[in-house]
């Protein structure tokens, strides 16, 4: 047999077996950030390696919740291109939620009046063991939106009782589409510290503002 068609032969063998490779499957741990159409975005998780990537196929039943802390096995889909631009499209082979939500932000006395806090509307708000669960919607469309849980500093707080904020970043957004999201956040560090309650407060896009008080499960 002629060396040229050994080459080619040898070349179409080694093609096969390269398209033929189990693609490698890789563990790490990041936190949901949901987009909520903003710059053609939806669901993306920010790894703790600096990475970012986009579930595309994911296991059956499993709903994603803004600021979940997650335990992924993934492969990279190297030949799906996103419209988003935020990050590597994966398939999702097995997901492990660490933490419900995002945790409580300290923040600093001199801070506290300059946090963004821009109305939104409240329509569910609940607590479930260490977590509190949360659907708001607000108008947007055209930036990413995010929202914290601050703890008010001691002026705005008692020894007893301390007050959560929540704080919404509409980033500037003049976009006036009518969107919802599912908020989670985390209250283990104010059950560490042995608080048995808390006062909830939000400004509303009427621009009065909720307040409520609710007990933390022992």
């Amino acid at each position: 047999m002629k060396p040229f068609i050994l080459f080619i032969l040898s070349l179409i063998l080694f093609t096969g077996c390269q398209q033929n490779e189990e693609p490698e499957i890789q563990q790490e741990t990041g936190v949901v950030v949901n987009y909520a159409g903003a710059e053609h975005c939806s669901i993306v998780i920010e790894l703790d390696n600096g990475q970012k990537i986009q579930p595309l196929n994911y296991p059956e039943g499993f709903v994603f919740i803004q600021g979940q802390r997650l335990l992924l096995n993934y492969t990279v889909l190297p030949n799906i291109i996103s419209t988003c631009g935020k990050g590597t499209v994966c398939e999702i082979l097995s997901i492990e939620e660490l933490e419900c939500g995002s945790p409580v932000t300290e923040i600093v006395p001199e801070d506290y009046s300059s946090f963004p806090n821009d109305p939104l509307t409240i329509h569910d708000i609940s607590i479930d063991g260490e977590c509190l669960y949360l659907r708001v919607s607000y108008s947007g469309g055209c930036q990413n939106h995010s929202f914290n849980l601050v703890r008010a500093d001691e002026e705005h707080s008692d020894e007893d009782t301390p007050v959560l904020e929540l704080r919404h970043d509409a980033n500037g957004d003049l976009c006036e589409a009518a969107l919802s999201m599912e908020l989670r956040f985390n209250l283990s560090t104010l059950k560490d510290e042995g608080y048995k309650q808390f006062i909830f407060k939000a400004l509303l896009e009427n621009e009065e503002t909720y307040s409520e008080m609710f007990a933390i499960e022992i």
